[in-house]
């Protein structure tokens, strides 16, 4: 939620703002960036992150107006920081049900800068949450065209795709991809396979692929035993690589889940507990949700409710976290 890549002012109220933003304590975020701005300092940075510290804490109202203040003090001509506000303010004007006033921020970018991937990525997906998978499908094309190689993308395109009932054409883009390009690497192969449910093509790729050693080769090898229900194999595959690497936390995370579904549930959560430990980790989220799961699959609901209710401070928006606290409520 940081906008990589931009330079930001140096105002120390900035610099503590946006490291709460990064640790996730939203409440503390806005109260020193409102301060600062109620001080003088209202920068167009101050803006963009007081709007980003407004939607940690699901007051996307208030963000979408410090959001548009800070698009108040922009240029001209839009820079790379107008195009990184207006992505927040279209997140936030969907989330408000304004989709009309999304897509115009969509239409406006992609009026200028036709390349933009994110742009057409982010309307096409607007567009099939509203029902118009044509539209969407459209638009998903172009953001192919533009980047055919960015598989990360398209599988996220797919997904998408498939959330919303149109899963075939999702399965056509990976399909697609797989086909243009001969020279693709074992990995990406196999990956694009796995969801297209191909899973013996998928682990003939990640036996073969040149990357054995790369924790996500092993990842998506362990999820293919998963998906053909081979969950005591998954889990050899992700102790065997813990043995000689223990820097990533998608494989204790992915460990954890295996043992959750093979009712060892002290296992589960002394992975999930050790992935937390891993620096700059990226999946934080996942890891704290499925510790509070193996409490409760252990039976101790009270500590799953009391964690529960810290998860949700920094992830208000998890939908499902919020019915699993109702349930622990009645616990």
């Amino acid at each position: 939620m940081t906008g990589c890549g931009l330079q930001l002012g140096d105002s120390q109220a900035l610099t503590d703002g946006m490291a709460q933003i990064e640790s996730r304590s939203f409440d503390e975020a806005v109260t020193t960036l409102q301060t600062a701005i109620d001080s003088g300092d209202d920068s167009r940075d101050m803006y963009r992150a007081l709007g980003i510290a407004e939607m940690g804490t699901g007051d996307y109202e208030s963000a979408a107006k410090a959001l548009e203040t800070a698009l108040g003090s922009s240029g001209i001509i839009p820079d790379d920081m107008d195009y990184d506000i207006n992505f927040y303010l279209a997140s936030c004007y969907y989330k408000l049900g304004n989709y009309d006033d999304e897509m115009e921020i969509y239409n406006a970018i992609t009026g200028m800068d036709d390349s933009n991937t994110d742009a057409y990525e982010m309307r096409g997906a607007t567009e099939i949450t509203q029902g118009d998978s044509d539209a969407a499908d459209a638009d998903f094309r172009k953001a192919i065209a533009l980047s055919p190689k960015d598989y990360d993308r398209i599988i996220s395109m797919y997904a998408t795709m498939k959330q919303y009932g149109q899963e075939d054409a999702g399965k056509a883009y990976l399909s697609e991809a797989i086909s243009s390009d001969p020279n693709m690497s074992d990995y990406d192969k196999g990956r694009l396979s796995y969801y297209l449910e191909d899973y013996a093509t998928a682990k003939a790729c990640f036996e073969a692929s040149q990357d054995k050693n790369d924790y996500r080769t092993t990842l998506m090898l362990g999820k293919t035993y998963i998906a053909q229900g081979d969950l005591n194999y998954a889990a050899d595959v992700y102790e065997a690589y813990i043995a000689a690497d223990q820097t990533h936390a998608e494989i204790y995370n992915e460990l954890g889940l295996c043992y959750l579904q093979l009712e060892e549930y002290e296992k589960a959560l002394n992975d999930f507990q050790i992935g937390q430990k891993i620096d700059n980790n990226g999946v934080m989220q996942d890891l704290l949700y499925n510790e509070i799961v193996a409490y409760e699959k252990l039976g101790q609901f009270p500590k799953a409710e009391e964690m529960m209710q810290s998860y949700l401070k920094s992830y208000p928006d998890d939908q499902d976290a919020q019915r699993e606290q109702l349930f622990l409520q009645t616990r």
